[in-house]
């Protein structure tokens, strides 16, 4: 009876809870959210509530009596050790985090708070609260990683590091067993996958690039700008009926697209190797990363084509550069192949029409050049067809640019001929390809093809549209080469016609010259010579130099020449005849300049006299080899003044000295000045040979005349 009333009556039970009571302390344990525990000296748990039983999984009766590592991930073992030295020591251990292990083997983060218990002033035990803080750690993890995809992203300026980072990056942030990225392409019209991993070889080449409007969650992610969550393979291809044949082994997806201000660049697939169920944390955390990896991804597309811009600016400027060094065709065209694949291309061809109607191949390059002999070989057993319906023939007639973006097996097969010329162009790799015509002065006059190898790399609009920039700036070049080569040869024609066909046999006096044309265009015309012999006992040796090129250079040349004769050979001073050209170039048309050096020898005795009009002087070998330079007291070249008073220096020629008479074109450079250069040439003419034919071939060489873009010309004379 006893017991019974102390279990029923009321103020027995408000007793035996009363603040500070056993009873009360036990029903605040009980009764809170936190799991607390206790244990003894040697780590056995001695006391469980319910809490405990909540968050850990074990009953009371399961947990007590078992030693505290129960709960406890093996590699954490020695933690409970420096736990328990810090009770022992009667200090308290608060908000410390660690992981725990359910029963059902799952982890869950912790924050723990424990105390010595005391019996007096001795310590028994341990209380442990202990609070799960799973979901805190996780969304702080979550923010932590995507502060890491964010800065790991921010870091990267190149697309196809950037798409690495996010593969790598979000392939650990979701668990992922695979991840792809797709983009969708500049016609708007297809997704094309930009990176993966997880999926095999095979897997990725079948979804290389599909329809943006196919049934497929990729697709379906950019079209509606929404993620796309499957959970079990079931859901998947009840949803995507098109996956049923693709073999797709997983048994969850999610997709989500990435947008930028309304539009979507593309998407992120993330393939799961089990079912999973995807929370509403989780799916914030990863549309967040998608959201932080669309602004990184268009900010580097938008910093990549800013810098493809200034590459292709500086690429068309370094053409241009590479167009004007040259007035040769042939080297302005392997030039501009050798450059394209350099920076635009990995293999580029040049085909020009010739004078039938006909193509022939003018360049070609390739960036590996262990290929240019094969490519070489292909183009000689399958010459480029006029008539055929793709490359350089539809437009060479069409004046059009062609792009092939991607180059198919159907492709090939329509170009090839045979089997054999299919498989050579099997063979070539093609990728992409693109067309564009020469043109000038609204003719087409051949074809550059650009070809890419790399699966990476394929052409767009905006390749194409440089590519037809360079084709434009290399028809004008290659025009103008041509106009110049027609220039050039009449010039060199005019010029060879008024240039002395031989020179004069003169007892006591040998005689050689040396005339070089200039190979490049319009540098050739101005520069003359002459030897003249009024009298048995006068001998004029001339040169000069008309300022200007072409043409109109070889004719000014030839009527100085023709009036300088018929002055001198009347038997005028030097001084004179000097004077009479001058006021004949007054009554030109126009103002024409020249420089001029003329030389009056009497053969017997070596006395004469010379006028130097802006000429560089003559230089004379004395028998001693002592070098001197015919300076006098010079004037201006002619035409530069309506009024000219040249006046004419002494000369003596000992018996076995040689005269040098040259054009600048001899001694300029642009490495140096006109100083350096005479002294170049007094050292090379005081080591060569005293035979004039000799130092007219000897001279020019050493100095490296033959590789000048002017005219030269070397009049050497030798008395005695």
């Amino acid at each position: 009876m006893a017991a019974a009333s102390r279990s029923t009556h009321p103020r027995a039970d408000a007793a035996a809870f009363e603040p500070g009571s056993p009873a009360h302390f036990e029903a605040l344990v009980e009764s809170s959210e936190d799991a607390i525990l206790s244990k003894d000296l040697d780590a056995v748990i001695t006391s469980w509530n319910r809490s405990a039983e909540r968050l850990y999984g074990y009953t009371p009766h399961e947990a007590v009596g078992r030693p505290i590592s129960m709960i406890i991930p093996p590699e954490r073992a020695d933690e409970e050790k420096k736990i328990l030295a810090r009770v022992l020591a009667g200090q308290r251990l608060e908000h410390y985090e660690t992981q725990r292990v359910r029963k059902d083997g799952r982890r869950v983060f912790v924050s723990l708070t424990v105390s010595p218990i005391r019996s007096g002033d001795t310590i028994v035990g341990a209380s442990v609260v202990a609070r799960d803080i799973s979901e805190r750690v996780r969304a702080r993890r979550r923010a932590e990683k995507l502060q890491e995809v964010t800065s790991a992203l921010a870091r990267e300026a190149e697309p196809d590091r950037a798409i690495e980072v996010l593969l790598e990056e979000a392939t650990e942030a979701l668990g992922a067993d695979a991840v792809a990225v797709g983009l969708v392409t500049a016609d708007g019209e297809r997704i094309e996958l930009a990176g993966s991993r997880g999926y095999s070889k095979d897997d990725f080449d079948a979804w290389r690039t599909f329809p943006l409007a196919a049934d497929v969650p990729m697709s379906v992610a950019v079209r509606e700008l929404s993620p796309v969550w499957s959970s079990s393979r079931e859901d998947v291809m009840r949803r995507f009926p098109p996956l049923r044949e693709a073999d797709f082994r997983f048994e969850a997806l999610a997709v989500l697209p990435l947008v930028i201000e309304g539009q979507a660049l593309g998407s992120v697939s993330f393939s799961f190797a089990e079912a999973r169920p995807f929370g509403l944390e989780e799916r914030a955390f990863v549309a967040s990363v998608m959201q932080q990896a669309a602004y990184s991804i268009d900010r580097v597309r938008i910093f990549d084509a800013e810098r493809r811009t200034r590459q292709r600016l500086a690429f068309l400027a370094r053409a241009s550069e590479v167009l004007v060094e040259s007035l040769n065709e042939d080297d302005i065209l392997v030039g501009i192949a050798e450059l394209s694949v350099r920076h635009l291309t990995d293999w580029c061809t040049i085909e020009v029409l010739d004078d039938e109607g006909g193509l022939t191949n003018a360049a070609l390059a390739h960036v590996d050049r262990s290929k240019v002999k094969m490519l070489g070989e292909y183009r000689r057993q399958h010459p480029p067809d006029p008539d055929a319906q793709v490359g350089s023939g539809p437009v060479i007639r069409s004046g059009e640019p062609e792009l092939i973006a991607r180059v198919d097996d159907e492709l090939l097969r329509a170009a090839a001929t045979d089997e054999a010329h299919l498989a050579t162009l099997r063979s070539l790799d093609l990728v992409s390809v693109m067309t564009v015509p020469l043109s000038a002065r609204d003719r087409t006059l051949g074809a550059m093809t650009f070809a890419s190898s790399d699966p990476q790399r394929a052409y767009d609009t905006d390749d194409l549209e440089l590519a037809a920039d360079l084709g434009r700036r290399t028809g004008q070049a290659l025009d103008t080469a041509r106009l110049y080569q027609r220039e050039h040869e009449t010039a060199l024609t005019l010029q060879r016609a008024l240039l002395p066909q031989s020179l004069p046999e003169i007892p006591g006096v040998e005689l050689a010259v040396r005339y070089l044309p200039a190979e490049a265009g319009l540098e050739v015309g101005g520069d003359w010579y002459d030897v003249l012999q009024p009298s048995p006992d006068r001998v004029d040796l001339v040169i000069g130099d008309v300022a200007g090129r072409g043409v109109r250079a070889a004719a000014v040349m030839g009527r100085l020449a023709i009036a300088l004769r018929a002055y001198a050979l009347q038997g005028q001073p030097v001084e004179e005849v000097v004077e009479g050209v001058n006021r004949l170039m007054g009554q030109f048309e126009s103002r024409e300049i020249a420089t001029l050096c003329q030389v009056s020898i009497d053969p017997g005795s070596g006395a004469g006299t010379y006028v130097r009009a802006g000429h560089p002087p003559a230089l004379l070998r004395a028998p001693s080899g002592e070098i001197s330079e015919l300076t006098g007291r010079g004037c201006p070249p002619l035409g530069w003044l309506d009024e000219l008073e040249p006046r004419a220096s002494p000369i003596r020629m000992e018996p076995g000295s040689v005269l040098l008479l040259y054009t600048d074109g001899l001694i300029e450079r642009r490495e140096f000045g006109l100083d350096v250069g005479i002294d170049r040439l007094k050292s090379a003419f005081a080591a060569s040979s005293a035979d004039p034919r000799v130092i007219v071939r000897e001279i020019p060489t050493a100095l490296g005349a033959e590789r000048v873009p002017d005219d030269i010309a070397v009049l050497a004379a030798r008395v005695g």
